[in-house]
């Protein structure tokens, strides 16, 4: 399978940002920042927001989470635990480490 491209990478997340966002959730604008999204070895990590938030400046008008996570293997889009920074979290799945297992 071919790495997943940048491109690839905001329409995957733009397809699961629609899905995740639907009906009685549908508070928010979602709009992707592409400039904001960034490349990590393993997946793309592609920033989103709500329009309202960018409109407004009101962190009470923006998503909880702002960044999917579209892994590069072709794995589905998702978003990434909110109790580690991306970054480690990305290393933690790259290495085989993630889901934690337990003891």
């Amino acid at each position: 399978m071919m790495p997943v491209s940048r491109a690839e990478a905001h329409e995957s997340a733009n397809v699961f940002l629609a899905e995740a966002f639907a009906g009685d959730r549908r508070e928010f604008t979602i709009v992707l920042q592409p400039d904001l999204s960034f490349e990590h070895a393993f997946a793309w990590c592609v920033r989103f927001d709500s329009q309202e938030h960018l409109d407004t400046g009101n962190l009470a008008l923006a998503p909880f989470t702002r960044v999917v996570v579209v892994p590069k293997n072709g794995d589905a889009p998702h978003f990434p635990p909110t109790h580690l920074p991306v970054a480690a979290y990305l290393d933690r799945l790259a290495a085989g480490d993630w889901p934690p297992t337990q003891k």
